[in-house]
Parts: C-alpha cells; sequence; structure tokens
C-alpha cells in the first residue's frame, strides 16, 4: 500500500462476495472504515457508528437493496480497514486524516463539512471594505469569525456598515476620492468617502473603530454614545438624541446568540471534551486554528492532575500551524461545524481563554455529563444484615 495501512486499528480480507460470516469478524463499533479492491485500490471511506453493519450495508448484493443508487461493490472490494473511534466528533477527525493520507489530492470533496465562514478587512489597505470570506489567513488583513452560515456572516458585514456608517460599495470606495455619493450617503448614513467628505485616513479611523468594536471591545463607544445622547437630550437637542439612541439600538444586533462565537481568527483556539472509551472517561481535544490534537483521557469525576494536564498540553503560543492551507481550513472548519451543533452531539466545547481554569473545566463537565454520556461508579453498597425484614415487610430504597 502506499503508508496509510499503518494509520488503521486492523483489517480484514475478503473472499469475493462477502458474506455476513466473513463480516462477522468487523468490529461492531464507531469508527471510519475503508474498502479496498483488487491492487490494494482504496474504493471508498466510511463513517460509521456501527463499522460491522455500516459495511455489510455496503457490501450486500445490490439484488437485495431496492432502488439502490450506489455502486455495487460486493464483488470487488477485497479487503476492509477500519479505524475505532469513540465520538462523533473523533470520527469526523479520523475521517479527513485518512482521506487526506489516501487521497492527497481530492479528500476536501470527501468531508461533508466546509471550511468556516469569517468577515475580513484591512483597516490599513487603500480601501478597507468588511467582507464575508472562507479563505481564512489567506490574504493580509484581520479576519473575525466563525460565522454559522455565509449569510450570517453576510448580514454582520450589512449591519457592521449599519451602525458605523461604513461604505457599501466596495466599487464606488475604490474610485475615492473621485467616486459619487450612494442613497446611504444622501440618507446621511454613510461618511462618504468615495466623493471625499471624510478623508481616506479618517474613513480607516472608524472602520477601526468599526472593528475594535466588533471583536468585543464594546463598552468605551456605547458609554461615549450614552453619554452624549443624554447630553443632547439634556440640551434639549432631541433630534441628535434620537439619533444616537437608533445608534445605540444597532449597535445591540452584534449581542444577538447567532454571534456568540465571533472573535478574532487569530484567538480560535478551543478545547473539545468529547464522549471517550467507557461511561467514565472522555476525550479531550485541543484546536488552535487550523490544529487539533489529542489531549488525553480524563476520568469522570476529573481528577485535579488531569485537568491541569489537559490545560498544559497547549503551549502558551499554540500549536505550529502545518503548511497545507485546505487541511487547515477544514480543521477549523470542523471545530466551527461542531460550535454551531447540538451539545448531544458536540460534546463540551470552551473557547481557550483566560477565564478557563482546571476548576472551571471540571465544573463544566460536571455540568455537560449527560450530554457526554458520563456516569460516576456507584459507590459500594453496605455489607447486607445478616437478619432484617424480607418480601412486602422490607422498606423500600
Amino acid at each position: 500500500m502506499a503508508g496509510w495501512d499503518d494509520m488503521f486499528d486492523a483489517q480484514l480480507d475478503l473472499q469475493p462476495p462477502a458474506t455476513d460470516e466473513q463480516l462477522s469478524s468487523l468490529a461492531p463499533r464507531r469508527g471510519v472504515a475503508l474498502l479496498v479492491g483488487r491492487g490494494d485500490l482504496p474504493l471508498l471511506l466510511l463513517p460509521a457508528a456501527n463499522i460491522r453493519s455500516r459495511v455489510a450495508a455496503r457490501l450486500r448484493n445490490p439484488d437485495r437493496l431496492e432502488r439502490s443508487r450506489m455502486p455495487d461493490l460486493h464483488e470487488v472490494v477485497r479487503k476492509v480497514l477500519w479505524k475505532l473511534t469513540y465520538g462523533h466528533f473523533e470520527t469526523d477527525l479520523r475521517f479527513l486524516e485518512l482521506a487526506r493520507a489516501v487521497w492527497p489530492q481530492t479528500y476536501a470533496e470527501q468531508v461533508a463539512w466546509k471550511p468556516a465562514w469569517f468577515v475580513q478587512v484591512d483597516p490599513d489597505g487603500a480601501y478597507p471594505h468588511p467582507r464575508r470570506t472562507r479563505e481564512v489567513f489567506a490574504a493580509g488583513g484581520l479576519y473575525l469569525g466563525p460565522f454559522g452560515s455565509g449569510r450570517s456572516a453576510e448580514m454582520f458585514v450589512g449591519q457592521l456598515a449599519d451602525a458605523f456608517d461604513l461604505c457599501r460599495d466596495a466599487r464606488e470606495l475604490r474610485l475615492s476620492p473621485g467616486g459619487r455619493r450612494c442613497s446611504y450617503g444622501q440618507m446621511g448614513r454613510c461618511l462618504c468617502p468615495c466623493d471625499g467628505t471624510v478623508s481616506s485616513e479618517q474613513y480607516r479611523q472608524a472602520v477601526r473603530e468599526a472593528w475594535d468594536f466588533a471583536t468585543g471591545q464594546r463598552g468605551p463607544l456605547r458609554e461615549r454614545l450614552g453619554e452624549q445622547m443624554r447630553q443632547a437630550a439634556d440640551a434639549l437637542h432631541y433630534e441628535e438624541a434620537a439619533r444616537l439612541k437608533a445608534r445605540l439600538e444597532r449597535l445591540a444586533v452584534f449581542d444577538a446568540p447567532d454571534y456568540a462565537h465571533v472573535r478574532p481568527a487569530a484567538e480560535f483556539r478551543y478545547m473539545l471534551v468529547q464522549r471517550g472509551p467507557g461511561r467514565r472517561k472522555a476525550a479531550v481535544f485541543l484546536a488552535d486554528r487550523g490544529e487539533i490534537r489529542p489531549a488525553g483521557l480524563l476520568d469522570y469525576p476529573p481528577k485535579q492532575d488531569q485537568l491541569i494536564a489537559v490545560m498544559e498540553a497547549m503551549p502558551a503560543t499554540g500549536f505550529d500551524q502545518q503548511d497545507d492551507p485546505q487541511a487547515n481550513r477544514l480543521r477549523l472548519g470542523l471545530v466551527a461545524h461542531y460550535l454551531f451543533t447540538s451539545s448531544r452531539r458536540a460534546g463540551l466545547i470552551l473557547h481557550l481563554g483566560p477565564e478557563l481554569t482546571p476548576d472551571a473545566l471540571a465544573a463544566m463537565i460536571e455540568q455537560f455529563a449527560d450530554a457526554l454520556g458520563l456516569k460516576a461508579r456507584r459507590p459500594a453498597k453496605a455489607d447486607a444484615p445478616s437478619e432484617g425484614p424480607r418480601g412486602s415487610d422490607a422498606p423500600r430504597l
């Protein structure tokens, strides 16, 4: 094989057509399976909640499957290799790694998720204009995200323009100061750098202020606008007070749940606590932008030394990023995908910031124990008394 066979845990050689007796050797557990044909040609990679059932379903004679549109593999598969996993996230991560090793040129086409959506802007550029993109870190400037969809990212850009009176037409912006004033400018809802109403430096400063607010530095601007609104009202300048109040209301949209995970892309660092082997262990993964690495297992209830060890597994400066931008974006997209899914499937995902301490991690694991499928060991029963009430006279515990 091409060097990827050692990435699997085990393999099963088949004599086509595969029978239930042959397939009984496959593990009835969660994982990723690779179907291999003649000459060790990889045919199909399958994520599975039950490897044996999933492979058996693909290798049955298509005559037994009604309205099947899947390729007939029951006569061509000569080998099944598989990698065991514990939870949904680990299964998807292993699928990505294995697909990348087996089909290095086309693996991105096989994963079920896409790179995450971000918003990018270069505040120091000649014509700074926020835009949505999936090519995070592909160009200069700053990135903010992730967003749950491209539509959400586009709405964020529009709301940023509404709240800070930014230019909405990138083509006119590139013509500044010789462009024309748009309808927003005529309504007083744009700073109008296009026609030179404000200088390019003044406009760049406005974009920086908008970006600082979007990244979480929201208190100073809100306090300043609130004070200006009160002063305008005290001076009986009610129209100005109403304008400032309307702007404060436009700023409130950035607190919406849809933007709960939005932060600078350079701070995209997460701990993922997932289902582990059995009901009393959790598996931990650390994600830093485009890198994801396992950080070991935690007992349940968690032990202090284990909590400290997984916290220290992430270097202060993060992981060195690999040289494959496509793989980095897909790993980052995988974490983002789980940020926006249900806790039952996603497990526990925590941002790696200064607020995350071993005690805080222990408390969150306790809170999400049911979603993680964790259950503490029952305390040993006390020795039963040699004599006591029996039958219907026995107390109910």
